[in-house]
C-alpha cells in the first residue's frame, strides 16, 4: 500500500518486493525479465546499495549474482561478513539496457522503493557501490576521492566503495577495493558509537 510516491507506506520488505516486481513507473520495465527488489536479512544493520541489476540479476531476480557478485562475496568474506547478515539492493530495480548508467527519471521512479527499504531496515551502515549509489546520498561526492572513507549521513555511517564491476575491469581498482573493504569493521564500530545514548552529565545534589 502507498499514499503516493513521496510518502510510501509499505509495511514490510516483502511487500516492497511484490510492488517492485509489478512496477511500470519507468521505461525499464519494458525490457526486463525480472525486477530485482533486493535480498538479504530484514534485520540487517548493513545495507549495501549498487547501481542497477545486470544480465544475470535480470534473469534470476536477485542482486549481485554474476561475476560482480562473486567478487563482492569474496570481499565481504575478508571482513568477514556473509550475505545472510546484510541486505543488498540497487538504486534502480530493473536492468538498464546494455548495463548503461541509470537515467535520472529511472532513479527518481525507484527512489520511493529504496527510501522505504531504508526506513524499514533502519541500517546503521550504508555501503554504496559505485558513483551513482554514492551520489544518492552525497551529491557532491566523487567515488575516486571518497572510496574507503567513513562518512556520516543522517545519523548513520556512509561507506563508499568502488563498484565490483570496476574492479573486474581494472586490477588497480580491485586492489583498492580489497584494501578499502577491510575498513568496514571500523565503520561498524563507528556506527555503534554514533547510535549509543549520550552519557548523562551527573547533576549536583542539592
Amino acid at each position: 500500500m502507498t499514499t503516493g510516491d513521496t510518502r510510501p507506506s509499505w509495511t514490510s520488505i516483502e511487500e516492497i518486493g511484490d510492488v517492485v516486481r509489478s512496477c511500470t513507473k519507468c521505461a525499464l520495465h519494458k525490457g526486463r525479465v525480472n525486477a530485482v527488489p533486493g535480498s538479504g536479512s530484514a534485520n540487517a544493520r548493513i545495507l549495501i546499495i549498487g547501481e542497477g541489476p545486470g544480465f544475470n540479476e535480470d534473469q534470476q531476480g536477485l542482486p549481485f549474482i554474476g561475476r560482480s557478485g562473486k567478487l563482492l562475496d569474496e570481499l565481504l568474506a575478508t571482513v568477514p561478513i556473509v550475505r545472510g547478515d546484510v541486505f543488498i539492493t540497487n538504486v534502480v530495480k530493473c536492468r538498464p539496457p546494455d548495463n548503461r548508467d541509470p537515467l535520472p527519471d529511472e532513479v527518481i521512479a525507484c527512489r520511493p522503493y529504496l527510501k522505504r527499504q531504508m526506513e524499514l531496515l533502519d541500517p546503521r551502515v550504508i555501503v554504496t557501490l559505485g558513483r551513482h549509489s554514492l551520489l544518492r546520498f552525497y551529491p557532491e561526492g566523487k567515488i575516486s576521492k571518497d572510496h574507503g572513507k567513513i562518512l556520516r549521513w543522517e545519523g548513520r555511517i556512509l561507506f563508499p566503495l568502488y563498484h565490483p564491476a570496476a574492479g573486474l575491469r581494472n586490477p588497480a581498482i580491485k586492489k583498492q577495493l580489497q584494501e578499502d573493504v577491510l575498513r568496514l569493521t571500523e565503520a561498524v564500530r563507528e556506527s555503534i558509537r554514533l547510535s549509543a545514548p549520550a552519557p548523562q552529565t551527573p547533576q549536583p545534589s542539592t
